[in-house]
């Protein structure tokens, strides 16, 4: 067995917040390793009705088939202690792991290995607005766009070929979001390679002003999918002061061979106006 210690924070301006918690792993041998949270996830949640009309309007629109709900889900970290969210049991792939390279972002899917249009999948990260990636917040919109431009819909993550959420999918309005906790926009792509799949991409920034954004990217294949990335939506977290202090471990400019910031830019991106190219 193979004992490892992670960090998670707990969410940003909860009450009774007592910072980090510290979890201990324990592997088997030849088990890939995930980063677990303290927490349980949630009892009895209440959907937001702007995250419920939203999980509504893409099972139509995008013409997904009826599948039975998961019943199982749990709260997944980041290796970092800055974002969590919670997903179904069922997305067993849950990274990053607590030996990888810390990140403000956490994903889950059925699958990391299948073809990407295969399994659905959920990716939530969490961005420091003012610092040198991202000096002022980017215009939603935009970054959405320039997301769906560089993150695969198709093909394979490794090596990396395959069409881009642009290049796979058709692209629905925008439309206004509003979580309780972020507010901002989420866009659908759908008929993704002629099939009834769906990308949503979301971009938000919090409520209580805090000086970051988060981004939201997730696949469905079915009405199951797109109830789990409504609870996604419904408890995704980020913890401001780590992330805070993960942002300045990796500012200024570090040295060839140190840790990086989980966002990089997207083809074509500028520096006023950049966008992460999300590798699903």
């Amino acid at each position: 067995m193979v004992s490892l210690a992670a960090a998670c924070g707990s969410d940003a301006g909860s009450a009774g917040d007592e910072g980090t918690s510290t979890t201990v792993i324990s592997l088997p041998k030849g088990t890939v390793s995930r980063v677990l949270c303290k927490e349980e996830a949630t009892e009895d949640l209440a959907v937001p009705t702007g995250i419920d009309v939203l999980v509504t309007n893409l099972i139509r629109q995008a013409s997904l088939t009826e599948a039975t709900p998961y019943e199982d889900y749990a709260l997944r970290c980041d290796n970092a202690g800055v974002t969590t969210m919670e997903v179904p049991t069922a997305y067993r792939d849950v990274g990053p792991s607590p030996l990888d390279q810390r990140q403000a972002a956490v994903r889950a899917s059925t699958d990391f290995e299948a073809p990407v249009e295969t399994a659905p999948i959920i990716t939530f990260l969490a961005a420091t607005v003012g610092g040198t990636q991202f000096p002022t917040q980017p215009g939603f919109t935009g970054f959405i766009q320039q997301s769906a431009d560089g993150s695969l819909s198709s093909g394979t993550r490794d090596p990396r070929d395959g069409a881009t959420i642009s290049e796979d999918c058709e692209a629905l309005p925008v439309r206004e979001l509003a979580t309780g906790e972020f507010t901002g926009k989420a866009q659908f792509f759908v008929n993704c390679g002629g099939e009834e799949r769906a990308w949503v991409l979301v971009a938000a920034s919090p409520n209580n002003g805090d000086p970051y954004f988060v981004q939201l990217l997730a696949q469905a294949r079915d009405a199951a999918d797109a109830e789990a990335i409504g609870r996604a939506l419904s408890t995704m977290a980020v913890d401001s002061e780590a992330l805070a202090a993960f942002t300045a471990g990796l500012t200024p400019a570090a040295p060839a061979g140190s840790e990086q910031p989980a966002t990089t830019l997207a083809p074509g991106a500028t520096p006023s106006a950049p966008a992460p190219t999300v590798t699903p």
